[in-house]
């Protein structure tokens, strides 16, 4: 009896001995296996976007985005009107684009808006300036630049605090133009009155164009409120209603 309890308490000391080792070895090859994981892990930057807007992959950012170090403070960023989190249809080749910017021409020298496909190459540049007050201004892109169909493109207003560029804000968005359905087409070209248009343009989710047409309506009539209320009721669908008592003061004025 005494012989066998000898053999049982050895052959469990080597049970015990070897779990232990087994332990003690998988904790030495594993832990280089964690590490190098982790190196391998991209490492993240908190996701803000470069200060020229200009990297691949960031996501949309309709309100304003970017270094504002001499930027002066503003109750509302710069804001791009268009829907948030989607890409904007369009039926024109040349679209114009509608941007509340809150600095006045003496704090911000300069501006660029650059429209780029979706592999980030630059499609177009162009410098601009201001009008002199702040509020919602346009920038029409040149016959000699169309949008093709069914081609989506993102697009960038920017505008600089200082002459060397170092500070700046920037709204970024994605459009893509769309060929019209027959149906709509025939709606459209039916059409008696440009508020029908802009209807038309609403209901079927084209902002751009809804915007482009009643904004110019505004600008030819200012103090009409029946558009004023229109205005206001357009931009509540986009959820920028605080923006419709923000002045439209027409188109920024491009660099040649």
């Amino acid at each position: 009896m005494k012989l066998k309890n000898l053999q049982k308490i050895f052959f469990l000391s080597q049970s015990k001995f070897a779990i232990a080792l087994l332990l003690t070895l998988f904790s030495c090859t594993s832990s280089p296996l964690i590490l190098i994981a982790k190196s391998q892990q991209p490492t993240s930057s908190g996701n803000q976007p470069p200060q020229d807007g200009s990297s691949r992959g960031r996501p949309t950012q309709r309100g304003g985005a970017g270094s504002r170090g001499n930027c002066p403070s503003v109750e509302v960023p710069i804001v791009a009107l268009i829907p948030e989190k989607t890409v904007s249809l369009v039926v024109e080749a040349n679209p114009t684009f509608w941007v509340f910017v809150p600095y006045q021409l003496k704090d911000v020298p300069k501006g660029e808006f650059v429209l780029q496909d979706e592999a980030n190459n630059d499609i177009y540049r162009a410098s601009f300036t201001l009008p002199e007050i702040p509020g919602i201004v346009s920038f029409a892109l040149p016959s000699t630049v169309p949008l093709e169909v069914n081609k989506t493109y993102q697009w960038y207003f920017k505008v600089y605090c200082n002459e060397q560029k170092f500070d700046s804000a920037f709204v970024h968005e994605w459009v893509q133009r769309i060929a019209l359905k027959s149906d709509l087409e025939r709606q459209l070209k039916t059409a008696t009155t440009v508020r029908d248009r802009i209807q038309l343009y609403t209901q079927n989710g084209i902002w751009y164009s809804a915007l482009t047409e009643l904004a110019k309506l505004r600008l030819a009539e200012p103090k009409k409120a029946t558009l004023d209320n229109e205005w206001a009721s357009l931009l509540r669908n986009l959820d920028l209603e605080n923006l419709s008592q923000k002045p439209l003061v027409g188109e920024v004025k491009i660099k040649q």
